[in-house]
């Protein structure tokens, strides 16, 4: 297998690299595009799905927003390369938008602007300013608007029609854990991936094109990234493409064989499995349930007892005596439930899973915590609210294994991803779709 090295500096990481590519990449992971003017008057019709048209402008619309979305060669020979790969993610988006109104789920005008709201804020942008981006790379908000509506649409698709369907039983997580167990010592790797799909045998070789150029693209220093957030058509795009942390045996055998022969911060080349083609990326490597202090999660009882920020140093003096006789009547955490019941203007509630690098932005709670024997107790600690106590009802992680609630959460993600293909690829195969040879 051939392999590319893709670092331009070694201060650059092959996930996010410079400040115009980040925010790209934020653009291009919410930006799923849906047509645009399929009615206008005199427009060439380059596809059909079921009762909608797609026109050559709202093609070349999509192409340029890819083009400067991906910091992609702005060429004439480009943009014909992308506009069947694209035109068929256009089919796709189409046919996402479609399913969301029948099921009586397309997204709302708030919840546009609501996402709009999370681009800004994520790409440290100023309220409004999402806007004045887009005309800098003359894309028309129109476009982006409907995108953002596409990419709503979908996930709540498959909030309604396959997370109900999808669940991970104790056994399954029991069988993960213990294959954690036998895996301790051995060698974890952080991947991301570009995933391009096969529905049906004839589409083989016009995907193997398609995953090419995204790996020639990635020759020229285009970023990992915003081209996984443009053309991965898996459920990793909106996060570029990132898996996350895998360990042998996690993925397709193939997938497995070609990782463990990359370095890391390279790419393979296109990599057949029976769902499609894979361009993967290895960020980095790390030993496996190598126990990290930070990554530790705490499940703790919280006692809050109200004080105001400019409460008088015998107010506090008042409030730490209180807090320091409830904690001397704790024996077990939720005994803290109990004491709280019994103090004037105290509130308690539960903190599970809480990881012990978060605590990091209080000093004394990122010392004294941790140290905590279950159903051992800290504080009182000063707080917006008031002081507060907290007493700990369990670890987990500590051995350097991820919890069960993490493992759960892992695999039903993968689930998702698995059903959410197959949902796709039925929706493909039950409309009715004309493509005609772009121009």
């Amino acid at each position: 297998m051939s392999m590319l090295n893709i670092m331009q500096k070694p201060s650059r990481s092959p996930i996010g690299e410079m400040p115009a590519l980040l925010l790209r990449a934020l653009v291009a992971t919410v930006l799923v595009l849906c047509p645009l003017f399929a009615s206008a008057q005199g427009l060439r019709v380059v596809a059909r799905v079921n009762d909608e048209a797609i026109t050559d402008f709202d093609l070349n619309q999509r192409i340029i927003f890819a083009i400067r979305s991906s910091g992609l060669q702005d060429t004439p020979e480009m943009h014909q390369r992308l506009a069947l790969q694209i035109l068929r993610q256009m089919v796709d988006e189409k046919l996402q938008i479609q399913n969301s109104k029948a099921l009586g789920v397309a997204p709302t005008e708030g919840e546009t602007n609501a996402r709009v709201g999370e681009i800004e804020r994520a790409a440290g942008m100023a309220p409004g300013s999402f806007r004045a981006y887009l005309q800098s790379i003359g894309v028309p908000f129109d476009i982006a608007s409907q995108q953002i509506q596409a990419s709503i649409a979908w996930t709540k698709v498959i909030r309604r029609r396959i997370r109900p369907q999808v669940d991970v039983s104790d056994g399954e997580i029991d069988d993960a854990l213990n294959r954690m167990r036998a895996n301790v010592g051995k060698t974890e790797t952080h991947v991301a991936e570009i995933f391009v799909p096969i529905d049906r045998p004839d589409q083989a070789d016009e995907a193997r094109r398609s995953a090419d150029r995204i790996v020639e693209q990635l020759k020229r220093g285009a970023s990992f990234s915003a081209l996984a957030q443009q053309f991965s058509q898996g459920q990793t795009a909106r996060n570029g493409g990132d898996l996350g942390w895998v360990l042998p045996g996690s993925l397709d055998p193939t997938l497995d064989a070609a990782i463990e022969k990359l370095p890391v911060r390279q790419v393979s080349e296109p990599i057949r499995t029976p769902a499609g083609w894979h361009v993967m990326l290895v960020v980095d490597r790390r030993p496996f349930a190598t126990a990290r202090p930070d990554d530790v999660r705490l499940n703790l009882v919280q006692m809050t007892l109200a004080l105001p920020a400019n409460a008088s140093p015998d107010e506090i003096s008042r409030a730490s005596a209180e807090a320091q006789k409830a904690m001397a009547g704790v024996h077990q955490c939720t005994d803290l439930h109990a004491q709280a019941r019994q103090l004037k203007g105290a509130t308690s509630g539960d903190l599970k899973g809480i990881r012990v690098g978060d605590l990091a932005a209080n000093p004394q709670m990122y010392q004294d915590i941790p140290k905590l024997g279950i159903g051992g107790t800290a504080g009182p600690f000063r707080v917006a609210e008031g002081l507060q106590v907290v007493a700990l009802c369990s670890k987990e992680g500590a051995s350097g294994l991820p919890s069960r609630e993490a493992i759960s959460q892992q695999l039903l993600l993968q689930k998702i991803e698995a059903a959410a293909r197959r949902y796709m690829r039925d929706l493909r195969r039950t409309a009715t779709i004309d493509i005609k040879q772009p121009a």
